[in-house]
């Protein structure tokens, strides 16, 4: 089993990878404050990245130390409620993590794993995800026994991607039900 260390707030950061760009900042709220209360239950996971941040005594103009910079694997819907945490005081400057080496492949893999295992998935993210990983050479029938779901599901959650903007915003509102959204992703952008 890894390790678990503390590292500082500041030399974490987030992915650009990951394929989750939504978050309830109500409920990242309510994360920081069941955080505050019961502590952190699941440290985040982070990876090493190439980033290193150097520190320069402002007196001598001497190098100080250089350390590693970390970007979050899995986590960062507790990484953002922690950093809430870390503006209202100093207790929050480290954050238990776990630092696995994973290439690029392996974290972006890790990525979609645990954004697709969430119970409150995003049905456009979803799409995202398994069109990610059908791009990256996953066959439709792998996808869906790693995920315990139909062939049929993974590919009519991938034509959600060819919503448009407007039919999106509508979907994740829930102004427009999942089932409607499939058929109109079926039809061209003009029609849309």
């Amino acid at each position: 089993m890894a390790e678990i260390q503390k590292l500082p707030v500041m030399l974490i950061q987030t992915s650009p990878m990951n394929p989750r760009k939504t978050f309830d900042e109500a409920k990242i709220e309510k994360l920081a404050q069941y955080i505050e209360e019961q502590g952190l239950l699941q440290p985040i996971t982070v990876r090493k990245i190439s980033d290193e941040e150097t520190h320069i005594d402002e007196e001598t103009g001497e190098v100080v130390s250089v350390e590693p910079r970390y970007e979050i694997v899995c986590g960062e819907r507790r990484f953002r409620a922690w950093n809430m945490l870390a503006k209202k005081s100093d207790k929050y400057n480290e954050i238990p993590c776990i630092v696995r080496e994973m290439t690029d492949e392996q974290a972006f893999d890790a990525m979609i794993t645990e954004n697709l295992q969430r119970q409150d998935v995003d049905p456009v993210e979803e799409a995202i995800a398994f069109s990610l990983l059908l791009e990256n050479g996953n066959a439709v029938e792998d996808i869906a026994v790693r995920f315990g779901k139909s062939i049929r599901f993974i590919q009519d959650r991938v034509k959600l991607k060819g919503l448009i903007p407007e039919l999106i915003d509508m979907l994740r509102q829930e102004l427009i039900p999942i089932s409607g959204a499939m058929l109109l992703a079926k039809l061209d952008i003009d029609a849309q």
